[in-house]
C-alpha cells in the first residue's frame, strides 16, 4: 500500500474516532487497568465510545507504522522501535490509569494502550521480513553494458 494512501487512511480514521466521540457524548469513568473496558459490558453501555477508542487504537498503530516506513529494509531496527514504543505504550497507560494522573483523557490512553497492543501484529511481521531479508540478501538490479574490444565498430548499439 502507498505511504499516501496509508496517511489518508489514518487521518480518516483518527477524523471518524474524533466524530465518534463527538456524538458519545462526555464519559465519566472509573477503570483502574485498560483490560477492563474490554468488557463485554463496557460495550452494551457505551457502543461508540467502544468503537472510537478501537478505531482510535488502529489509527495510533498505522501512524507508528507509517512512520517506520520512512526507514527502507531495515526491518530489524524497525522491530526494535516498534517493540519499544508497544512496551512504552502499555505502562504509560497502566501508570496513568492506576495513579489517575490526567494527562491525557481517559479514551486516549486506552487508545494508546490498545494501539501498542496492535502493534503487535506489524512487530510479528518485522520478525519474519528480518529473517527472510538476512538468509536471503537482495542482490542489486545493476546493468552492465556490454564493451567493446576492437574500436572498429561502426555503430555504438553494434558492439
Amino acid at each position: 500500500m502507498k505511504k499516501e494512501v496509508t496517511l489518508v487512511i489514518t487521518t480518516c480514521l483518527f477524523l471518524l474516532a474524533y466524530i465518534l466521540d463527538y456524538f458519545a457524548g462526555a464519559l465519566k469513568l472509573q477503570i483502574t487497568n485498560p483490560l477492563i473496558f474490554l468488557n463485554e459490558s463496557f460495550f452494551k453501555l457505551y457502543p461508540m465510545t467502544y468503537v472510537a477508542v478501537i478505531v482510535r487504537s488502529v489509527a495510533i498503530m498505522l501512524s507508528v507504522t507509517l512512520i517506520l516506513s520512512i526507514m527502507e529494509r531495515q526491518y530489524f531496527k524497525k522491530l526494535g522501535i516498534a517493540f519499544f514504543l508497544s512496551f512504552i505504550a502499555e505502562i504509560y497507560a497502566f501508570q496513568q490509569l492506576a495513579t489517575g494522573a490526567k494527562i491525557t483523557p481517559l479514551l486516549w490512553t486506552l487508545a494508546i494502550s490498545y494501539g501498542g497492543a496492535i502493534l503487535i501484529i506489524p512487530i510479528i511481521f518485522y520478525i519474519f521480513a528480518g529473517i527472510a531479508d538476512f538468509l536471503i540478501p537482495q542482490r542489486k538490479n545493476v546493468t552492465h553494458l556490454p564493451t567493446s574490444q576492437s574500436n572498429d565498430s561502426s555503430s555504438v548499439l553494434n558492439p
